[in-house]
């Protein structure tokens, strides 16, 4: 239905988790929520990049917003006296923490959340809870004001969203994950809905050369696929997904591309002889990690060098799912922290604090058993390790130095010889 000049009543009912008295175990309950629509609604919501909530007012006469507030999930904002909004017209919010004019005082969250619009008089005129939305894509109704919502691919701050949406690309992936030389490579493009859409394009190119345009077709449900060729030599290769709408405008995955772009690298690197020698994953009073702004005891993976000569693993990846290849690339910045020698060791923090250096990690070590994996720059496994329950403050390493058994140490020796 669309709404009218007249106040009309409908109720948003959302579904929330609450704890059951006494039980700590969580319980769906559901919460209605009652909307006075007076005219003026939420049209269109951005929340990754730039976050941004549109108004439209679909009355014949101008309104003014003074008082009115304008709330997330857990702030309010008063928008400022002598705000107005034209009769058929917008005003956008910039959710960006501000907290002055049209800067509210929070920022929205990209996996999703409630936002709610309320008069001078605190009557709830509009809520809308919006999903997951990735860089380039917003939450709109079309058109302006009426009760459909989705998801598209080309936002329109401060306009008018139109009639027809812009297809939105969900995701886009490739495989093999880690293809070979002479490997066809079948790259997925999902989209978030297949209505509006006229066209969906995969553009590749190899070593930095001109793109190639590649039609993709449709296989099931929403997604669409297309082949980029088998090629024979080493190098990287760069690719991405253009969805047209049947309004004529386009979207990308990523959405800045081709300036940036999705890729993988073709490979014939003799892979260099590391292995995960020893980590711990309850590491409660065993071993200090003094890098941060207090000593901490973090989670923490050891890498052995079997070679004869020294490795930077710079670029290479570690991960907690060697289904992820590509889980934590290890930084270049400090050559000096990600270089082990011939037969030495390098200490790495499985702690989710990246910014304290590059021999820390984007991850944390499950104590009730996961995987270690070790992959080279193009994703090809160099070693691996799936472990069982852990126990505090005891790690699990290799017998010996890189050999075969494993073995439980109560005396461990991060970044040491276990022998």
């Amino acid at each position: 239905m669309k709404f009218n000049l007249l106040t009309s009543y409908f109720l948003l009912f959302l579904l929330v988790f609450t704890s059951a008295c006494g039980g700590g175990n969580d319980e769906e309950e559901e919460i209605e929520i009652e909307v006075t629509a007076e005219g003026i609604f939420i049209n269109e919501i951005s929340a990754s990049g730039e976050d941004w909530i549109e108004l439209y007012n679909g009355l014949s006469s101008s309104g003014d917003l003074s008082g009115y507030t304008i709330s997330d999930s857990g702030n309010e904002y008063l928008l400022p006296s002598g705000t107005t909004i034209p009769a058929g017209g917008y005003v956008v919010l910039l959710c960006n923490d501000l907290g002055t004019g049209l800067n509210t005082n929070f920022k929205l969250s990209a996996i999703g959340e409630l936002v709610s619009f309320k008069n001078a008089s605190g009557t709830l005129i509009d809520a809308v809870e919006y999903p997951s939305l990735d860089n380039g894509q917003s939450y709109a109704r079309f058109p302006d004001g009426t009760d459909t919502w989705k998801v598209t691919g080309s936002t329109s701050q401060g306009v008018s969203n139109g009639g027809e949406n812009t297809p939105a690309i969900n995701k886009i992936f490739h495989l093999p994950i880690v293809p070979s030389l002479n490997d066809n490579v079948v790259v997925t493009a999902e989209l978030i809905s297949i209505d509006d859409v006229a066209d969906v394009k995969l553009y590749y190119r190899f070593n930095g050369n001109a793109f190639t345009e590649v039609a993709m077709s449709l296989a099931s449900g929403t997604l669409y696929v297309g082949n980029i060729p088998a090629i024979g030599s080493a190098g990287s290769v760069d690719y991405y997904v253009e969805a047209v709408g049947t309004n004529g405008e386009s979207t990308f995955k990523p959405a800045s591309a081709p300036e940036n772009t999705e890729d993988y690298l073709l490979n014939t690197d003799v892979l260099p002889q590391l292995v995960i020698n020893e980590f711990m994953a309850i590491n409660n009073s065993c071993c200090v990690d003094t890098d941060g702004v207090e000593a901490a005891y973090d989670d923490w993976i050891e890498i052995y060098n079997m070679g004869t000569t020294s490795v930077n693993i710079a670029g290479m990846y570690l991960s907690d799912n060697v289904g992820d290849p590509f889980g934590d690339k290890i930084s270049n910045d400090d050559a000096s922290v990600t270089t082990i020698p011939a037969g030495g060791f390098l200490l790495l923090w499985a702690d989710g604090s990246t910014e304290q250096g590059a021999n820390h990690l984007n991850f944390n070590l499950s104590a009730d058993g996961e995987d270690i994996g070790l992959f080279y720059i193009d994703g090809r496994t160099i070693d691996s390790y799936t472990f069982g329950a852990q126990s505090e403050d005891v790690s699990e390493g290799r017998a010996t130095n890189g050999g075969d058994t494993w073995r439980s140490f109560s005396n461990s020796t991060p970044g040491a010889s276990n022998n």
